[in-house]
C-alpha cells in the first residue's frame, strides 16, 4: 500500500451501457417535458467496445432513453447472441414487434425489463404521456409468446408505484399472470418532494403528493401483501420497502 501499487487480479464482469438516450414517451417521473437527451453510442464505438470485453463479460445491461429505438439494434443483438453473454434489456415495450422479438430470443440469456407502471389504459396515458396501451400489451404478449420453451429468455414486468397508479397494483399482478412472467418488480417513486411537472395528459404531478414516501406505510403494508398474494399464486414478485 505505500508503494500505491495496483493490482488486478481479473477484468471486470458486469457491464452498463447508456446504449440510447432519445425516448418515444413523456413519462411523468423521468422526462415529462419529453425533451430527452440526443446522445447515443455509435455503432463503431459500441463494436470496438465489446470487441474489448466479449471474451470475460458475463453479463451487459443496455439502457436508454428507449434502448430498443437504437438504430443499429440488430446489428448489435446478432452480435450479442455470437457470444455466451448474459444480456439485459430495460425497454418501454413499444417496439417489440415480431422481428425483433425473434432476435431478441436468439440471445444467449435474456432478461427483458418491461416497464409498463400501469394497469389500465387511463393510469397508462396519465403516467407515461402516450396513449398506446394496447399497443405495448399486444407487444408484451407477443414476446411471451416467443418466450415460450425457452427458459434462458426471461420476460421481467416493472411497475413504478405513485400515488397516482398505487391502487392498480393488484390489477397489475392480474395483467402479469397470463404472460408467465420471470418476475414482476414494483418499484417506489421517491425523493420526488419538489417535482411539480406535467406531461401534456391534463394532470399535474406534485412530487409531495405522488412520492411513496409521503404515504411510506400504507406503500409498506400493500408491499407485504402483494409478496403474499404472489407467492400464494406462484409469481416471482420483487418488491421494496421506504
Amino acid at each position: 500500500m505505500a508503494e500505491r501499487r495496483v493490482l488486478l487480479e481479473g477484468q471486470p464482469y458486469y457491464y452498463q451501457i447508456h446504449l440510447y438516450m432519445p425516448c418515444n414517451l413523456r413519462c411523468i417521473m423521468c422526462v415529462p417535458s419529453g425533451k430527452h437527451p440526443k446522445d447515443f453510442v455509435s455503432l463503431e464505438d459500441f463494436e470496438r467496445f465489446f470487441d474489448g470485453i466479449k471474451h470475460h463479460a458475463e453479463r451487459i445491461t443496455l439502457i436508454g432513453g428507449e434502448t430498443l429505438l437504437y438504430p443499429w439494434i440488430n446489428e448489435v443483438l446478432d452480435l450479442l447472441a455470437q457470444y455466451p453473454i448474459g444480456v439485459t434489456i430495460i425497454t418501454n415495450a413499444t417496439m417489440l414487434g415480431d422481428a425483433l422479438c425473434k432476435r431478441l430470443t436468439r440471445l444467449h440469456d435474456l432478461e427483458l425489463k418491461c416497464s409498463i407502471d400501469g394497469a389500465t389504459a387511463d393510469t397508462f396515458h396519465k403516467i407515461r404521456g402516450a396513449d398506446v396501451f394496447d399497443k405495448v400489451t399486444e407487444n408484451v404478449q407477443r414476446f411471451a409468446h416467443y418466450a415460450t420453451g425457452k427458459p434462458n429468455i426471461k420476460q421481467i414486468m416493472c411497475y413504478v408505484v405513485m400515488r397516482r397508479n398505487f391502487h392498480e397494483v393488484f390489477d397489475f399482478v392480474d395483467y402479469c399472470r397470463p404472460l408467465n412472467p420471470y418476475r414482476i418488480e414494483f418499484h417506489p417513486v421517491r425523493h420526488v418532494g419538489a417535482w411539480v411537472v406535467d406531461n401534456k395528459t391534463g394532470w399535474t404531478f406534485d412530487g409531495k403528493e405522488q412520492s411513496c414516501e409521503s404515504f411510506q406505510q400504507e406503500f409498506n403494508d400493500v408491499m407485504s401483501e402483494l409478496d403474499s398474494e404472489c407467492e400464494a399464486i406462484g409469481l416471482e414478485c420483487e418488491t421494496f420497502r421506504i
